[in-house]
């Protein structure tokens, strides 16, 4: 487990220090979201990336890696503005999604999910 976690600190360091999205993804993300109603129609790509930035910089979020087929995916949650949100990016910092689950502990029961402790436990 050292070796993940050091894996998922280096990982979410890198989205802490810029959100990065797979080529020609960020505004098709940011469209999904407007499109579920989790962002205004107004919503710009700098203020998703803000409230991403936000949740990955904020101590108590939690931190969790989500398994899928042999993949390993950090995943940051907590709340930013009120609401709950979950950041799921690559081991390699690059964004995957985020979103605010409507019922975040139901969603993250799932035993893919495995949490390793808070931002600050993590020492990030």
């Amino acid at each position: 487990m050292d070796e993940l976690n050091a894996q998922v600190i280096a990982a979410t360091r890198l989205v802490q220090a810029g959100v990065r999205w797979k080529p020609g993804k960020a505004q098709q993300h940011l469209q999904k979201r407007i499109a579920l109603g989790h962002l205004e129609p107004e919503t710009q790509l700098y203020d998703y990336e803000a409230i991403i930035s936000a949740l990955v910089h904020d101590a108590p979020a939690e931190v969790y890696v989500y398994i899928f087929d042999d993949q390993t995916y950090p995943v940051v949650v907590g709340t930013v503005d009120n609401q709950r949100w979950l950041a799921m990016f690559g081991l390699d910092g690059v964004m995957e999604t985020a979103f605010p689950p409507m019922d975040a502990i139901s969603y993250l029961s799932d035993s893919r999910f495995v949490r390793l402790g808070t931002l600050q436990e993590l020492g990030l």
